[in-house]
């Protein structure tokens, strides 16, 4: 059995409250090792958009405040470096490099929830 991990499979996971509450819990856990929270009211309709507009400015305060801590961050979240380097860096200027950012925690946070709902057996949505 292939893990659901598609575009759709996604779609559906980020109108899923259940899994954003754990998402949630993955973030703060992530983000408070470098001093950072995030609250979720658990709305549904905007629950993904809601972490979005949280996460992006403490994204941006630790890009131009505390880079070591934004790239110790993205170690831990296991992001693809070069993902990262080639929105920050790469050769054309990307418009909404923090939004692209957040979106990567985003999916990649959301990834590790389903993989871990998945190999414990649980009814993913």
């Amino acid at each position: 059995m292939d893990l659901p991990l598609s575009t759709s499979d996604f779609e559906r996971y980020e109108r899923s409250v259940s899994l954003l509450q754990e998402v949630v819990a993955q973030i703060n856990k992530d983000f408070r090792l470098n001093g950072f929270d995030v609250e979720f009211s658990g709305q549904g309709e905007t629950a993904y958009e809601e972490l979005s507009s949280q996460l992006a400015p403490v994204i941006d305060y630790m890009l131009e405040h505390q880079p070591d801590t934004f790239w110790n961050l993205i170690y831990s979240i296991d992001l693809n470096e070069n993902k990262v380097k080639h929105i920050l860096f790469g050769q054309e200027e990307v418009s909404d490099a923090i939004g692209q950012l957040t979106d990567l925690i985003l999916k990649r946070e959301l990834q590790k929830v389903v993989i871990r709902n998945f190999y414990s057996g649980k009814q993913l949505p």
